[in-house]
This record gives structure tokens, C-alpha cells and sequence, in this order.
């Protein structure tokens, strides 16, 4: 006696079954990966902007807590003589004493006895970001005894010269020595200077 089996064999996608199921498949890899990827991007320089704020504040602390000038500069170099002129600020940075106000690292000797003294390190950024300063903090941002600095000032770091809320984050420093991250007060998707120009470009 035979059993009919037709009931219990496994039935194939058709040609066309195939093709539309493919066809969701690209849509939703279309649609998704992009947001992923700004995502990725925008957390990259959220993180990027938090250590810049990190160490300008800590600098800012130091210079207050010490009673002398402290300097955050571009370059990771911490031998004597490194000076803040070298490269440009994605390639790292580093907070030190500078109580002679020559914006090198030096064996200078400080009020107290004590040398100047390189207080933190930030290496490079990756590949395709860029992180400059505008006229006022090109190299470097002093911090004076009191937590001043000299000027206004704003920073900018960038991911491929593409500049919207996803891909640049900037920190303005106002000459009190107060940092922030720049905010789009018009929610245009451009942060804005302290002044409320807005920052259109990834060199400040």
C-alpha cells in the first residue's frame, strides 16, 4: 500500500518569490546602512569633541589650582623642547605647565621649585578627521592663572570635509576660559558660533 506524500514535501520559492524578497532586502540595506554609518560617525565625533572639552576644562582647572599658566596645544611630543607648532591639532594633543610662557615644553623652573610638567596626552585622531582652530587657537589655548585665556575661540573637528550635525562637532571657548559644544540654535543642522554665526566649514 502506498502513502501519498505530496502533503509533507517541502515547496521552493519561486523565480518571482525570489525577486521580490531580494528586491526588500536591498530597500532595507538602502535605507539602513547610511544611518547606520552617520550614526557611527556622529557618535565618532561626539566622542572626539567630549575629550577636547575634557582636557581644555581640565587645563583650565589646573591653571586655576596651580596659580600658573597652563597650555593645551596640538602635538603629542613631550620631550624637552617640543614645541606647540608642529603638524596640526588631529594629530594628537597635550596639557603641560608652562610657567615661563614660551609654549614649549621646557625644564624651566617654576614658582615652588618645581618644573614644568606635561599633564596629559591625546593621540591622533583616525584617519579622515580633522580637528583646527581658528585664528586664535591655531596651536594652542593658554589658560592664565586666573582661567582666562586670550581670546574667543572656536575649534571644529570634522569627518571628511563634510560639515552637518552628524559628521562635526565644535567647541567654543569664550575668553573667561568657559568652554561648551557649539549648539544649532536654529536647528538647521549647523552648530553656531558664540556669536551666532554659523560654522560652515571644518577650518573655523
Amino acid at each position: 500500500m502506498r502513502h501519498h506524500l505530496a502533503n509533507t514535501l517541502q515547496r521552493g520559492l519561486s523565480l518571482i518569490e525570489l525577486l521580490v524578497t531580494l528586491s526588500i532586502a536591498v530597500i532595507l540595506l538602502t535605507i539602513g546602512v547610511p544611518s547606520f554609518v552617520d550614526m557611527i560617525t556622529s557618535n565618532t565625533a561626539t566622542s572626539y569633541g567630549n575629550d577636547l572639552l575634557a582636557d581644555i576644562n581640565y587645563a583650565r582647572s589646573e591653571a586655576i589650582t596651580r596659580g600658573m599658566r597652563v597650555v593645551v596645544c596640538k602635538g603629542t611630543a613631550t620631550a624637552v623642547n617640543s614645541v606647540c607648532t608642529a603638524g596640526e591639532w588631529e594629530k594628537g594633543w597635550k596639557v603641560f605647565v608652562d610657567c615661563n610662557d614660551d609654549q614649549t615644553v621646557s625644564n624651566a623652573t617654576c614658582p615652588g621649585g618645581l618644573n614644568e610638567e606635561v599633564l596629559r596626552v591625546h593621540a591622533a585622531l583616525s584617519t579622515g578627521w580633522t580637528l583646527r582652530g581658528n585664528n586664535n587657537v591655531t596651536n594652542r589655548i593658554t589658560f592664565l592663572p586666573d582661567g582666562r585665556t586670550n581670546n574667543n575661540s572656536t575649534l571644529v573637528v570634522c569627518k571628511d570635509g563634510v560639515v552637518n550635525n552628524e559628521r562635526l562637532k565644535a567647541i567654543v571657548l569664550h575668553i573667561t576660559g568657559r568652554a561648551r559644544i557649539a549648539t544649532d540654535t536654529d536647528n538647521n543642522g549647523t552648530p553656531d558660533e558664540a556669536d551666532g554665526n554659523e560654522i560652515n566649514d571644518c577650518t573655523p
